[in-house]
């Protein structure tokens, strides 16, 4: 026990500063992570996980409008990560398939508690999250691939 406390806090500390990591750095437990599947769902969901997706956040230098906005809905903020899953007007149908099942399998009152938190049930939904399982997971991962070819 005492060795897994070690690797983790040694785990903890290699993240110091990495802001991309910021989720990772709350996990309380390594584990094997069972979403890899080499599906492209499961690519799209290791790049939000590690908020490494090509989201104008990250790519206005070089994309065609050298903006951070969103292009995809009309509310003038900066297209993140959190706007794609959380937020954005285009994907809002398929948004709330993703919450249905998200609802569905950790119930409303423990729903309601991580939708309010600070990362309004990210967490959960991409797996960072220990009660998180395998339906919410392939619910993320559809979500991400309607997304994507939207």
């Amino acid at each position: 026990m005492e060795w897994d406390l070690y690797g983790l806090n040694k785990w903890k500390h290699s993240m110091n500063g990495k802001t991309t990591l910021i989720w990772y750095v709350s996990k309380n437990v390594l584990r094997f992570e069972m979403f890899r599947d080499g599906s492209f769902g499961s690519q799209l969901l290791f790049a939000i996980r590690c908020k490494a997706l090509s989201v104008n956040r990250h790519t206005w230098w070089w994309n065609e409008g050298n903006t951070r906005l969103c292009l995809q809905c009309n509310r003038g903020g900066e297209e993140t990560v959190e706007h794609l899953d959380l937020e954005c007007s285009k994907y809002e149908h398929e948004r709330e398939s993703l919450m249905d099942v998200g609802h569905d399998q950790c119930g409303e009152k423990k729903w309601n508690a991580r939708c309010v938190k600070g990362d309004s049930g990210m967490r959960y939904l991409v797996e960072l999250d220990e009660e998180c399982n395998m339906t919410v997971v392939d619910a993320m991962k559809d979500f991400l691939v309607h997304a994507w070819n939207k």
